[in-house]
């Protein structure tokens, strides 16, 4: 037997709960009118009609408001159901469990299920789009302002894998919008020029677009080595370059003349010289003057003296070597972390009779221990009238650290005095270095920040000290980086290295032969990606030295021992380890990237040590990243 089963709830019955009313009808026929009723309740009714089970998350309140002049299947009273939820904030998730979760619409995006297709209709879902030639940045960008509020979509940089979250009639709009990116359309073509330089043809093109390579609507990569241009463009647009490169690409009206000069805008012309004149030879031929090769250091411009066929062939060749190099940020890293704890304890006395011609002595005394115990004693007695005496002896105490304990005089003829001397002393470093160079590819580079200090070589006092002089070398010391890159195949840099760090142990004086230096160097060569950060070697130490001093026998007795010995430890740990990256720069756009975060930083840190509100960076005229905008100097 079938039943008709109706939701109604009338305003006047609004605090009411719902009431599954049933009657014969058709299968699964329901009716739902309801009036300011609470969503609850309404959670509730439908769980009856559709069977299933809801978790509610204790957030979802409201009241709603529905009315159905058509009969409606217990599917789609479901749906219905989730339009409703999704009017008033709230959505739902499916569980593993096949529960659902009426949860609150912000914030979902995060528990939306994975789904292969569109998703289920009133639910979140997330999908994942995977692209062929598109940017999936660029596809993220369009994709967005179609989404729902509560909508996310995520983009990998440079990369082709969207991942999108929303409801299925919006990832339908995702799917359409990758789609209608992928057919663009493009061809690419080859084109060998023979007349003019690629390099020259590429600039052109450039210049002529009016825009960045990065907004161009085509794109053009020169090979130097075939003189070729490799494009990629819409058949249109690749039709009006083909056209424009094919004027350029025309022979030469009349014959070249005698001489050719060629400017040259990258390259160093001595270098290229000595190479040109290397194979100057090759071109001799039979019944001509050989051809000469000259170089203007003032205009870096080099001219040709030859036929006009090897004009063009040395013109060729050095178009294809005079191409920008790329340039090589080296970055190091150099952390020091020691430490050096020190721990001294030591017992002296003396106990002496001066009562008969021959002094009858007991005493202890050690070469760690700074006092002299025996001068000391008596000058704290009084036993001598000599006040320099007194006073030297004094003064001796001077030199003990630490905590000091004493006592000292004469009973009688029985002169004593006891010395206890107690210090530990730690000394902790930490020391963080980031020298960085920049350099060409293939070019050796050297960074130095430090000091010449004096090393004494040598002194000669002269006869009866006339005329003493004394020699000085002179030292470097700070540190230093000298590196050589090479880029090779995968963005791949092979990096030379000479890592040194050097300092002045203790305190600078001024007496010449008296320094000791620390230093710490590494030179080795590496391997390293682009932007890839590569340990290059480091030092774990842990050095502990025990010093003791005592009486014979005496020393070794338990607990009285401790009188009769001087005991002191220390102990050095150092943690040393050094670090790199290097930083491909091929462009200006790179340049200025990693030129304008290192001005940022010290902006940033000018204002802090100095709280103004402006760093004095800015007070310059000319600001450093783009000098065709002066700053105005603020007062």
């Amino acid at each position: 037997m079938s039943f008709f089963r109706t939701l109604m709830v009338g305003a006047a019955l609004a605090t009411l709960p719902l009431t599954l009313a049933a009657g014969p009808a058709m299968a699964n026929d329901n009716y739902v009118s309801l009036q300011e009723a609470d969503i609850r309740d309404f959670i509730d009714d439908v769980a009856v009609v559709t069977g299933r089970t809801f978790l509610v998350d204790p957030r979802v309140q409201g009241k709603v408001t529905i009315s159905s002049e058509q009969a409606l299947t217990d599917g789609e009273v479901f749906t219905v159901f989730k339009e409703v939820l999704r009017v008033h904030g709230y959505t739902l998730i499916r569980t593993p469990n096949g529960e659902y979760r009426v949860t609150l619409l912000q914030g979902s995006a995060q528990d939306a299920p994975l789904t292969r297709a569109n998703g289920v209709s009133g639910q979140m879902s997330t999908a994942i789009i995977k692209l062929r030639e598109a940017d999936a940045s660029a596809a993220a960008r369009l994709i967005k302002p179609v989404m729902h509020s509560q909508g996310q979509v995520t983009a990998n940089p440079n990369g082709s894998v969207l991942v999108v979250t929303d409801f299925p009639e919006n990832l339908v709009k995702a799917r359409e919008i990758a789609a209608a990116m992928e057919t663009t359309n493009l061809v690419r073509e080859v084109v060998t020029l023979n007349q003019i330089s690629v390099v020259d043809a590429q600039e052109v093109l450039t210049a002529l677009s009016g825009r960045t390579p990065d907004q161009q609507t085509y794109k053009a990569v020169a090979l130097p080595g075939t003189n070729s241009l490799i494009i990629e463009a819409a058949p249109d647009e690749m039709a009006r370059l083909r056209q424009l490169l094919a004027t350029m690409d025309v022979g030469r009206a009349t014959p070249r003349g005698a001489l050719t000069t060629i400017p040259l805008r990258f390259a160093n012309g001595a270098d290229l010289l000595e190479m040109l004149n290397g194979l100057l030879p090759s071109y001799v031929r039979d019944g001509q003057a050989a051809p000469t090769v000259a170089y203007d250091v003032g205009s870096n411009t080099l001219v040709i003296s030859a036929d006009g066929d090897t004009q063009a062939d040395l013109a060729r060749l050095i178009r294809q070597l005079d191409v920008r190099r790329p340039q090589v940020l080296v970055e190091a890293l150099i952390v020091e972390i020691s430490e050096t704890a020190a721990k001294e304890l030591g017992v002296q006395f003396a106990l002496g009779d001066t009562s008969g011609s021959t002094v009858p002595l007991i005493s202890t005394n050690y070469t760690r221990s700074a006092p002299n115990l025996l001068s000391l004693a008596g000058a704290l007695t009084g036993a001598t009238t000599d006040d320099a005496t007194q006073a030297a002896a004094l003064s001796s105490l001077t030199g003990l650290g630490g905590g000091t304990i004493g006592v000292g005089g004469q009973s009688d003829d029985i002169l004593f005095g006891a010395i206890l001397n107690a210090v530990e002393t730690d000394d902790d470093s930490n020391v963080l270095s980031t020298p960085f160079v920049t350099t060409l590819d293939n070019q050796p580079a050297t960074f130095l920040v430090g000091q010449e200090i004096p090393i004494t070589t040598g002194e000669t006092l002269g006869t009866a000290n006339l005329n003493p002089f004394r020699t000085f070398e002179r030292k470097e010391v700070g540190i230093q980086l000298d590196v050589l890159p090479q880029i090779s195949e995968g963005d791949v840099i092979r990096l030379e290295i000479n890592q040194e760090v050097s300092s002045i142990a203790g305190v600078l004086t001024s007496t010449a032969g008296d320094f000791v230096t620390n230093k710490r160097q590494i030179e080795t060569t590496v391997l390293a990606n682009d932007g890839e950060i590569i340990v290059l070697g480091g030092l774990l130490q842990d050095d502990e030295q025990i010093d003791i001093e005592k009486v014979p026998v005496l020393g070794d007795l338990p607990v009285v021992g401790n009188a009769f010995r001087s005991k002191g430890r220390t102990r050095a740990k150092t943690n040393l380890m050094v670090f790199l990256r290097p930083t491909i720069i091929r462009d200006s756009n790179d340049a200025a990237l990693a030129t304008q975060s290192r001005l940022s930083r010290m902006r940033m840190e000018d204002r802090l040590q100095s709280g103004r509100d402006v760093s004095k960076i800015d007070l310059i005229p000319i600001d450093p990243i783009d000098p065709l905008n002066p700053i105005a100097p603020t007062e």
